[in-house]
């Protein structure tokens, strides 16, 4: 469980949605206790749900150009770097989901594997310089050639979007102990089902 300086609302106390998605994310990871935290400022959280997981991740705003199954990737590439527990039960189900085997899902930290496509190989390589550890990323000519061989400056751009976004929030929930980390090295037993919770 993880441990935060932040105040819980009582779960009685929170907004129905807000029960729901708790009782989720425990049937799914075990964990709802950000949930109960956010529940002090329930915009945010919709927000985050409604504006970017709706519009942006999952297309619901048909403005956006790069398909879901990308999007699956690049989420799992950075929850499995960045070691975030509650993220990846969640996350690998939905990689799953999208395509991806679970041999590639287990070979995510090789980027290079014959597993993957090279267009799979390049946005890897993009979702690694978005992991919150890199304390230096930089869009090489090299991963841009690679990218824009699949990939529209706006599509590049989308991807580098979610990848901020997810990141961001991943580093606000390690920041506030809202959410537990897990040691991104090794393959950790994922076992859990897909949810229509997010993160």
């Amino acid at each position: 469980m993880p441990e935060t300086l932040l105040s819980r609302v009582p779960v009685e106390q929170l907004p129905e949605d807000f029960q729901r998605l708790r009782e989720s994310s425990i049937a799914v990871a075990g964990d709802g206790d950000r949930l109960e935290v956010f529940g002090h400022h329930p915009a945010l959280y919709r927000w985050y749900q409604s504006n970017f997981y709706g519009a942006v991740f999952e297309n619901g705003s048909p403005d956006m150009r790069v398909d879901r199954r990308w999007k699956e990737l690049i989420r799992l590439k950075l929850s499995l770097t960045n070691g975030c527990f509650v993220c990846n039960a969640h996350n690998v189900p939905a990689a799953a989901a999208a395509g991806y085997s679970q041999a590639q899902i287990d070979a995510m930290d090789d980027e290079d594997s014959p597993l993957f496509t090279p267009q799979e190989q390049a946005v890897l390589a993009l979702g690694r310089l978005f992991a919150i550890a890199d304390p230096d990323p930089s869009l090489t000519p090299d991963l841009y050639a690679r990218l824009s061989a699949h990939f529209s400056d706006a599509e590049i751009l989308e991807l580098g979007f979610v990848a901020t976004i997810l990141s961001g929030w991943t580093k606000l929930v390690f920041a506030y102990g809202l959410i537990t980390r897990e040691c991104p090295i090794g393959s950790p037993e994922r076992t859990a089902t897909p949810s229509e919770t997010h993160l």
